[in-house]
């Protein structure tokens, strides 16, 4: 009885790490075509990071097509995009994102896009709970005259005001905000 649970035993373990090894390729695999990507902005008053996965353009219509208008977007790919804030910030529309870690989704539109800041951080970004939103912002969109290849979070500023961009295709969406 002893060496048959010993076989099942290790015929589990075999098992389990076969999924493992399974799950890490295709993470691996997936990434290749996304990369992971940090982006990062500092002053003396903040410090923010937004860590997220950079599809490629690849000859595809992105807005309106691959990514829909209207509907909730990850913001990249792969897995949830995360924002993390060492201090409070305000943003035109007197939303006040307190310091913390977040999810970002956004819902794109062709003349405005809806930031989301969600205090639920799934482990795969195909899940978003709009019951754990803490700030919703509109994002200015603005056309490019040349094509961004892979997607961009990216922060400038402007007047010494920080803005947050997303830029992809032929679209740039800028979110200004002031530290609190």
């Amino acid at each position: 009885m002893s060496r048959r649970l010993t076989v099942i035993f290790g015929s589990i373990i075999v098992i389990l790490l076969a999924i493992i090894a399974i799950q890490q390729y295709q993470l691996y695999q997936t990434k290749q075509y996304s990369p992971e990507s940090t982006s990062q902005f500092t002053n003396s008053e903040v410090n923010i990071r937004v860590t997220y996965s950079r599809p490629s353009k690849n000859g595809r219509v992105i807005f309106g097509d691959l990514v829909p208008f209207g509907k909730w977007w990850r913001t990249g790919a792969n897995e949830t995009t995360e924002i993390e804030l060492s201090k409070d910030i305000l943003f035109s529309n007197n939303q006040l994102l307190p310091a913390g870690n977040y999810s970002l989704v956004t819902i794109p539109n062709k003349e405005e896009w809806t930031v989301i800041f969600n205090t639920e951080i799934p482990d795969w970004g195909t899940d978003y709970y709009p019951e754990f939103d803490v700030a919703r912002v509109p994002g200015k969109v603005e056309n490019l005259p040349d094509v961004v290849e892979l997607f961009t979070i990216d922060f400038t500023e402007n007047n010494g005001t920080p803005v947050l961009i997303f830029a992809w295709d032929d679209t740039k969406v800028t979110v200004p905000f002031t530290v609190q």
